[in-house]
C-alpha cells in the first residue's frame, strides 16, 4: 500500500473525520472488598444471576472479580460513560459493607489470609472447571490481578475506503486487508508497549505481602500486570508477532496441544479478534478489532481508565496506520518484549536515558502528526499530558501511586477512593448519578434494570432497549409511571425474558 498517496487521501476533510471515529469497547475488573480489605465471602449477588448470559455483568477467575462489559462506543467519552453506568448499578447491588476495589492489585490483607478461599470461590454457570485450571497453572496471585482490556477498531467505512482507492492491488478480498491491516496495529503496539506500562502501569505490590507475589524482585516495581510475573502467559507458552503467518502458527499449535484449554487462556498484550473465538473464521471473515490486555487499573479515573488514555491510544493507532512501518524482525519484537519487562519491573520513578530519548522522540513525531492531520483537541490535550508524564516521572500513575503510598499505606488510599465513591454514589439520590443530568429518573431506572436483566441498552440521541430482535425506544428525558416497577415494564415489553 502505497502510505504517500494513503496520507494525501486523509488529508480530504472527510478521510480525516474518519480517522478519529474509532470504535472502544471497554471490559474491566474488580476485586469485591470488605470494608477492611479483606476479600468478601458474601456471595455473588443473588440481583446479577444472569451472568452466563449477561453480556455486561458476570464474575471472572473467582467471584469476588466483577467483571463488566461494556457496550462498543464511538468516542472515549462515552466509552468510560458506560463502565461508569455498569460500576455504579453494582455498587446498588452489593452488601452494605462490601467496596468496589479501585487498584488492579488486590488490598494486602487479600494475599495474607485469602489465597486459599479466593483460589476455589467460583460458581459461575459453564466455567467452574476452567477456573480451577487456570487458578492451579498460573497461580491465584497472578490471575487476581484486575484491569481494563480494550478493543479497538478503526471505523468501517474507512477501512473500506482505504481497501477500495489503495489496497485491492495487493491483497485478493477486503478480509485479507483488514487483517493486515489490524496486525500491523498490532505489531506497532508491541513496539511501544514500553511506554505504555512507563505511562498508565499502575500495579505496584503491596510491600506486607510482597514475599508472597514477589519475592523474586528486592524492590518495588511500576506494573506488576505487564511483566513477566503478572497478567500473561507462562514466558515460554505466548504468542509469537514477528509475522502475521506465526502469530497464527502459535496461537493454532497451543490450542492443537493443549497448551492452552481454550481461546480464552491467550493472557497476550494484544490480539486480533472477531465475532467468533475461532482465528480461521476470524481471519476469513476479516479481523474486527484487536484487544490490548494490558491496562491496569487508574485508581484516579472513576471508570478505571481515563478518556485521556484511550485518546492516546486512538492517536498512537492512526499514527500507525498512516505512517511506515518497518517488517520487524523476530528479533526485533523480542527486544521490545524484553523492554516491556524491563520497564514494568522498574521502580516507579525510574526512567533511563534510552526511554526519555525514544519518548520525546516519539511524541513530537505524534505532535507533528496531530499538525498535519487536523487532530481534534481532546486528543493534541492527551498528547500534552503523555508530554508532562515523559517529563516528570511522579506524574505517571505509578508515580502518583508511589506518592500515596509514601503518605500511607496502599490499603489506606485504595479504601478512602473505594468509600468516597460509594458515598457520593449514595449521597446523590440518583439511581445513575453519571448520566443524572439530562435523563429522567424513569429512564435511569429503566436503564438499571435492563442491564441487570441482560437487556441492551445503547445510549445514544435516545435510548434503545433491544431484545430478542424486538427493540422500543424512550427519549432521555421522558418521565412516566412505571406502575409495576421498571422490571415489570421491560417484561410487557419483552416477554422472552420470562
Amino acid at each position: 500500500m502505497d502510505k504517500e498517496k494513503l496520507q494525501a487521501a486523509c488529508h480530504e476533510p472527510a478521510m480525516q473525520k474518519l480517522l478519529y471515529e474509532g470504535r472502544f469497547g471497554l471490559r474491566m475488573e474488580a476485586h469485591r472488598v470488605l470494608t477492611n480489605g479483606r476479600a468478601s465471602q458474601f456471595p455473588y449477588p443473588k440481583t446479577l444471576d444472569r451472568r452466563g448470559i449477561n453480556p455486561y455483568l458476570t464474575s471472572g477467575v473467582n467471584d469476588n472479580l466483577m467483571e463488566f462489559n461494556a457496550v462498543i462506543m464511538k468516542e472515549s467519552k462515552a466509552a468510560v460513560r458506560q463502565l461508569e453506568i455498569l460500576q455504579q448499578i453494582i455498587d446498588h447491588q452489593l452488601h452494605e459493607t462490601e467496596r468496589l476495589w479501585p487498584l488492579s492489585m488486590a488490598p494486602a490483607p487479600v494475599y495474607l489470609h485469602d489465597l486459599e478461599f479466593l483460589s476455589d470461590h467460583t460458581t459461575k454457570p459453564g466455567a467452574v472447571d476452567f477456573n480451577h485450571y487456570l487458578v492451579k497453572k498460573y497461580g491465584a496471585s497472578r490471575l487476581l490481578t484486575a484491569g481494563v482490556h480494550v478493543g479497538y477498531s478503526l471505523q468501517e467505512e474507512l477501512i473500506e475506503e482505504l481497501y477500495n482507492r489503495f489496497g485491492k492491488t495487493e491483497h485478493a478480498s477486503l478480509p485479507a486487508f483488514k487483517n493486515y491491516i489490524y496486525f500491523k496495529l498490532a505489531q506497532g503496539y508491541i513496539m511501544w508497549e514500553w511506554l505504555f506500562t512507563y505511562l498508565f502501569g499502575a500495579s505496584p505490590v503491596p510491600d506486607d505481602a510482597k514475599a508472597i507475589i514477589l519475592p523474586e524482585v528486592d524492590h518495588q516495581v511500576r506494573s506488576f500486570r505487564n511483566s513477566d510475573y503478572g497478567y500473561a502467559n507462562l514466558p515460554d507458552e505466548r504468542l509469537n508477532y514477528s509475522s502475521l503467518a506465526t502469530y497464527v502458527e502459535s496461537l493454532k499449535g497451543y490450542l492443537a496441544n493443549g497448551t492452552y484449554r481454550n481461546p480464552h487462556e491467550v493472557f497476550a498484550p494484544v490480539s486480533l479478534r472477531g465475532e467468533t473465538d475461532d482465528i480461521d473464521q476470524t481471519l476469513a471473515d476479516g479481523v474486527q478489532f484487536i484487544s490490548l490486555r494490558m491496562f491496569d487499573l487508574d485508581p484516579f479515573a472513576a471508570a478505571g481508565i481515563s478518556e485521556d488514555t484511550l485518546n492516546f491510544l486512538e492517536l498512537v493507532m492512526v499514527y500507525l496506520l498512516l505512517t511506515p512501518q518497518p517488517d520487524y524482525t523476530a528479533e526485533q519484537i523480542m527486544a521490545a518484549q524484553r523492554r516491556n519487562n524491563e520497564v514494568a519491573l522498574q521502580e516507579p520513578l525510574t526512567q533511563t536515558d534510552w526511554m526519555r530519548q525514544e519518548a520525546e522522540d516519539f511524541t513530537q513525531a505524534l505532535a507533528q502528526f496531530c499538525e498535519d492531520y487536523d487532530a481534534p483537541r481532546n486528543y493534541r490535550l492527551a498528547l500534552k499530558f503523555v508530554e508532562r508524564r515523559i517529563e516528570d516521572p511522579s506524574l505517571t500513575l505509578a508515580g502518583q501511586l508511589q506518592e500515596k503510598k509514601e503518605q500511607g499505606a496502599f490499603l489506606s488510599f485504595g479504601l478512602k477512593v473505594a468509600n468516597d465513591r460509594f458515598s457520593n454514589l449514595i449521597q446523590s439520590g440518583q439511581t445513575l448519578s453519571v448520566i443524572a443530568k439530562g435523563y429522567s429518573p424513569t429512564v435511569q431506572r429503566l436503564i438499571r434494570a435492563a442491564i441487570l436483566l441482560g437487556i441492551q441498552v445503547w445510549i445514544n440521541d435516545d435510548v434503545e432497549f433491544e431484545f430478542g430482535g424486538n427493540s422500543v425506544h424512550v427519549a432521555p428525558g421522558e418521565d412516566f409511571d412505571l406502575p409495576d416497577g421498571a422490571d415489570g415494564y421491560l417484561k410487557q415489553v419483552f416477554p422472552d425474558l420470562n
